[in-house]
Order: structure tokens, then sequence, then C-alpha cells
């Protein structure tokens, strides 16, 4: 992979991450992830019409991948938290909780935290081909909420929540796995 066709990627990546959108009303979920998607496609198709410039040498292709890695991971740990927040927030899941609006700021950077290392976890995961192992994740998630999970609404809503992630991390994986 050439270095110059990962470059507009990278630097949506990088923007996308600095200045995520804040999803604030159920009618935005959908827009966000709908703009997120055209985002993606012109940053892969502006890589495209570079393609004509670029010289393939050795040094060049090992530095692509280098960038395709760190973008994968920027993007998919990154920008996944604006994007499983998008989803939880589709008008047909109606799925904001109160409890998200009255947290403090420590369990929010918490669980953050908890989500940017499931889906590092589950990307790393998937560029190794380990698939089976993904359910690992959903399993230690599981154990640790294992009490709050009788309750059927925070069930439903911490499912939602964990398979959006790890769905964004595979389809991330799988896509860098097509262009490596």
């Amino acid at each position: 992979m050439n270095p110059l066709l990962v470059l507009p990627l990278l630097a949506y990546t990088l923007v996308a991450v600095r200045w995520p959108a804040q999803v604030d009303s159920h009618r935005r979920g959908g827009t966000l992830i709908a703009i997120e998607l055209l985002a993606l496609a012109a940053a892969v198709g502006v890589g495209k019409l570079l393609q004509p410039l670029a010289v393939p040498n050795l040094a060049g292709l090992r530095w692509g991948e280098v960038l395709l890695l760190v973008t994968g991971y920027l993007y998919v740990c990154g920008r996944g938290a604006v994007l499983v927040r998008s989803v939880l927030e589709l008008p047909t899941l109606q799925m904001r909780r109160d409890e998200d609006r009255n947290v403090g700021a420590i369990e929010v950077s918490r669980g953050r935290m908890i989500g940017i290392l499931e889906r590092a976890i589950a990307l790393t995961l998937v560029l190794l081909g380990q698939y089976g192992a993904l359910g690992l994740i959903i399993a230690a998630k599981s154990l640790a909420r294992f009490k709050a999970l009788e309750d059927r609404e925070f069930a439903e809503y911490f499912l939602i929540g964990t398979l959006a992630s790890l769905l964004l991390a595979l389809l991330g994986g799988l896509g860098m796995r097509a262009l490596l």
C-alpha cells in the first residue's frame, strides 16, 4: 500500500477524532452515521485520485502499511465512541437512558476508556484472524456487569452498545486486512 493512498484517510481520521460530533438528539444518530460514511468514501476516493502519482517502492509500501494501521486504530478506537453513541441514539431503538444524562465525568471517562480498549482488542483480534476470541470480550463485559444485566432495559442497552462497538472493530479490521 502506497502512503499517498492512505494520507487522505489519515487526514480525515485525525480531524474526526479531534473534533467528534456529539449526538444530542434521537434525530441526529442516523444522520451522523450517513455523514460519516460519505466522508470516509470521499477520503478513499481522494486516495484513489492520487494513485497515478504514487510510485511503488518497497520502503513506501511499508510506510503505507504502517499508516494504514495507525489510521485504522485511531478511527476505530477514537471515533468509535461517537459512532457507537449514534447507533444507540437511532430513533427506532430509543435507547437514550436517563442515567446517561445524570452520570458524572468520572463514569463517562471510564465508560469511554472501556470502549476504546474493547475496540482496540477486537481490532487486534480481527487483524490476527482470531475471530472466535471476540466472544471473550462479550463474556468479560457480561461478567463485570452480571448483576446490572437483570434490568432488561440496561441489558438491551449494554448488548446493543457492545455489539455496535464490536461491529465497528470487525468492519475496520476486515477493511484493513483487505487493503493489506
